[in-house]
């Protein structure tokens, strides 16, 4: 991948302090997709309640993301000359803003690639033969926090992550996600409670309080949500 004409920004990005992926109504919708037919349609769609600004490649669709810092980012994942870029963007994206909204908008329909959309950092999933009310509904549903994807689309069978809703973060005390921002550097329980200055069954039991909050199920889920939050610290609550 090609580095960002803005690294300064990304470098100070903190995805957990940029309320604007979970709160502000007024934020932009950023489509990243090679065809303008596709992002004029989206204009058409979405432009009586939403701003749309968009972006025809992979480069310029991470600098635009920088740039607007969108509410929902509505992305294909076939760019010409890279099979499936668009991961490749789904990825950056999620890793630099775990709470970033994004909704794919693909012709694929294969259960297999949507999960690994999924997996990836997608919120929503959506095919592009859908009917012209589905997009405004799934950008609003992904919007909010929640997952969308397109009924037509068998998941049946296919592992998926935990739905980590963004808003449940924000019921983490100050405690709970010091102890998982610290987990998700690759500390041990004992080497946490000596920088939070409490004992190791103490560092359990905000761990576990942590989880049940989050809702996740899975240790592997855990610990990519503790890496996110090592990413960037919320200084509220």
């Amino acid at each position: 991948m090609p580095q960002p004409a803005h690294p300064t920004l990304a470098t100070r990005f903190n995805p957990l302090k940029h309320h604007a992926f979970q709160r502000d109504p007024l934020s932009p919708i950023l489509v990243v997709d090679d065809h303008p037919i596709i992002a004029e349609a989206c204009r058409i769609v979405l432009g009586e309640v939403e701003d749309v600004v968009a972006a025809r490649d992979v480069p310029s669709g991470y600098e635009a993301f920088l740039e607007h810092r969108p509410g929902v980012v509505i992305l294909d994942l076939t760019f010409p000359g890279a099979a499936l870029g668009g991961v490749d963007l789904l990825h950056r994206i999620s890793s630099d803003a775990p709470l970033a909204r994004i909704l794919v908008f693909s012709m694929h329909a294969d259960a297999n690639i949507v999960a690994s959309a999924i997996k990836a950092g997608a919120s929503g999933y959506l095919l592009k033969d859908s009917p012209p009310d589905e997009l405004p509904k799934a950008v609003r549903q992904v919007r909010l926090g929640h997952r969308y994807v397109d009924e037509r689309i068998n998941l049946r069978g296919v592992p998926l992550p935990d739905h980590v809703d963004s808003d449940k973060v924000a019921t983490l005390t100050r405690r709970e996600r010091e102890a998982l921002s610290l987990l998700g550097q690759g500390n041990s329980y004992s080497t946490i409670a000596e920088e939070l200055a409490i004992t190791p069954r103490a560092v359990a039991r905000l761990i576990k309080q942590a989880r049940i909050k989050l809702g996740i199920r899975r240790t592997s889920d855990l610990l990519r949500r503790a890496r996110d939050l090592a990413g960037g610290e919320d200084s509220s609550n």
